[in-house]
């Protein structure tokens, strides 16, 4: 087998730059650890750890809300089978918040209502020209789902009343949006806030 790659520069700019939350896995918390030094330290693991380079998807977790990830994306490592793939890190990740014990971060809701976790600046690509906050009105049986926007129509009266995106839920036929936030079918009316990525044209109802 011959190795016919190349070192020569192919990593250019392109996409948006937005900061996300990277969804890791649980941590580990290792007391009585020693550095080099030979000096104690508690030390952290993630059970699936990110770093500058890689490439990352859509968490697509439930709990992966809007209010929940504090209005930012929550991306993963990509999954087998799964669509979702939207870029890749381009900062070194920065922890926000320690965890004491393992079991205090072991479930995704523990680690983003704690803020245990850790962030980076995400390219996302996926043909987004846009990312903003839209309102997502529940119909009572279609969710909004992370990556998946055929659910998502833009309601023509209600974006205009509120001078801004108002996504109707609906069976199909949604397009040229991709939601980064999850929020459930609820009673019909109900209304949730989510970040969506704007890709191409999107489909209207009144």
């Amino acid at each position: 087998m011959t190795d016919n790659t190349s070192t020569i520069a192919g990593n250019y700019p392109g996409g948006i730059r937005i900061t996300c939350i990277l969804d890791e896995g649980a941590p580990t918390v290792s007391t009585n650890t020693y550095d080099r030094a030979g000096l104690s330290q508690t030390a952290l693991t993630w059970a699936s750890e990110l770093k500058e380079g890689d490439l990352v998807a859509i968490s697509n977790d439930t709990a992966g809300t809007y209010a929940a990830c504090n209005g930012i994306p929550l991306v993963e490592v990509p999954q087998n089978g799964e669509t979702l793939v939207i870029g890749r890190i381009v900062s070194p990740p920065r922890l926000m918040k320690f965890p004491a014990t393992s079991s205090e971060a072991d479930t995704l809701a523990k680690r983003l209502s704690g803020k245990y976790y850790r962030t980076a600046l995400v390219e996302l690509w996926g043909g987004i020209t846009k990312i903003m906050a839209a309102t997502f009105v529940c119909n009572g049986t279609n969710a909004c789902v992370q990556g998946v926007g055929a659910t998502l129509k833009l309601g023509i009266s209600a974006s205009v009343a509120a001078g801004n995106l108002v996504f109707g839920a609906a069976a199909s036929g949604g397009a040229g949006v991709i939601p980064f936030h999850y929020a459930p079918a609820g009673t019909s009316g109900d209304t949730y806030t989510v970040l969506v990525g704007i890709t191409d044209l999107m489909t209207a109802q009144t």
